[in-house]
């Protein structure tokens, strides 16, 4: 029973896969092809979870996932090549001419992001750790907690940071994130 569960969820996820696709080369998009696609691959899902638990998820997904990379690459090597030429934007990358390159903003940028941010992550987790093993939670599930946060905190703090326009606010942005830090450094967390 399992196995064919399986067989007919990676089936459901080959349909899916293949509905979309005609679905979205169509002149106009058909929203019930679009609906009937996610349906095929959602009920593709829930037989491979019925089946395998999320191992079975993960197979009907990978041959999901495989499909549609198949049809990708197809397409790609055998689409014409394009024919006009690409758009000359650089969007403030470098500047125009022989202008000053900013090496050391830039510098400083990277720093304060990446070096700057990956620590105020990780004092953020360690405030988490602590304030997870207050709350009587296994130090297991604490340790796991605070792994898990740090590149989530790391990639949103990233994210805010280089949307900030001045240092200013990137710096306070850092000290906001670390700030929970100081009272489970206190508590000895």
């Amino acid at each position: 029973m399992t196995d064919s569960l399986l067989w007919t969820g990676s089936a459901a996820a080959i349909c899916g896969v293949g509905v979309l696709r005609v679905s979205w080369s169509l002149k106009h998009r058909s929203t019930i092809a679009n609906l009937i696609g996610w349906a095929l691959l959602l009920a593709a899902c829930v037989a491979g979870g019925i089946a395998a638990g999320a191992w079975g998820m993960s197979v009907v997904s990978l041959v999901a996932m495989g499909l549609a990379a198949a049809i990708l690459g197809w397409a790609a090597a055998t689409s014409p090549a394009g024919r006009s030429k690409s758009p000359d934007r650089r969007v403030r990358m470098l500047p125009n001419g022989n202008g000053h390159l900013q090496i050391g903003k830039r510098l400083v940028t990277f720093a304060l992001v990446i070096v700057a941010g990956f620590a105020a992550s990780v004092a953020l987790a360690i405030a988490l750790r602590a304030g997870t093993l207050g709350l009587g939670w296994s130090e297991a599930d604490a340790n796991a907690t605070a792994l898990f946060a740090v590149p989530l905190v790391w990639g949103v703090l990233a994210t805010i940071m280089l949307m900030l326009e001045t240092r200013r606010q990137q710096i306070m942005a850092l000290m906001a994130t670390s700030l929970p830090l100081v009272p489970a450094l206190i508590a000895g967390g």
